[in-house]
């Protein structure tokens, strides 16, 4: 291939991949799950073996990253209705700080430093883990806190989202279902299937209706 070629070839690839990014939504890099990030490192690897190969062509690179994207795609929404699903190809936060206290355990399992904790605390502009009420291991690397100062919820997840039951917040909370029927009902709610959106806030639950 001459130079000429090799440019018009390289600019169509990167014309290419910055339409492909607009599939993946609006996420920034850092949020992008487990799946979405290989998808995207073997769409860049495909188009790049595109370059200059006679038996594999840019067509070729085309038709293969649109599969790997409609799969991503299909993914996404399947995930959206199952949150088992979604908790396989995404991840789940891990609570490294919990109502105050430190996780050794889980910082263990999580290959977690203390020195990784303080530097994503003076990060967040915090000098001490004495001052941190919930620190979350988010599933991209980041470290998600919050402040006892600032803390006005039981805990910083939802007990239900869109009328499924996060049936590991409650345990978190030595809470069961007759519990949470039973606070769904003191606001006039009495299916769970009707609640979009609750959160356990201190002495009561925010919820948010379908």
């Amino acid at each position: 291939m001459s130079i000429l070629e090799v440019f018009l070839f390289s600019l169509g690839i990167y014309i290419y991949l910055t339409i492909i990014l607009r599939f993946f939504g609006k996420k920034e890099f850092s949020q992008l799950n487990v799946f979405d990030f290989v998808v995207f490192l073997i769409i860049a690897e495909i188009m790049i073996n595109t370059l200059g190969d006679s038996d594999f062509t840019f067509i070729h690179g085309i038709v293969a990253t649109m599969t790997l994207i409609l799969l991503d795609r299909c993914v996404s929404i399947i995930t959206m209705k199952s949150k088992r699903l979604r908790d396989i190809f995404e991840g789940k936060p891990t609570y490294i700080i919990f109502k105050g206290k430190l996780d050794q355990k889980k910082m263990k399992e999580q290959r977690y430093t203390v020195n990784d904790l303080t530097h994503h605390l003076r990060v967040n502009d915090i000098d001490s883990i004495s001052k941190v009420e919930f620190a979350l291991l988010e599933t991209n690397g980041s470290l998600s806190v919050i402040c006892k100062d600032q803390c006005v919820v039981e805990l910083p997840d939802a007990l239900i989202c869109d009328g499924v039951v996060d049936y590991d917040n409650l345990k978190l909370l030595n809470r069961d279902t007759n519990w949470l029927l039973a606070q769904l009902k003191k606001q006039g709610i009495d299916k769970i299937e009707d609640v979009f959106c609750c959160i356990p806030e201190k002495g009561k639950l925010f919820v948010i209706k379908k």
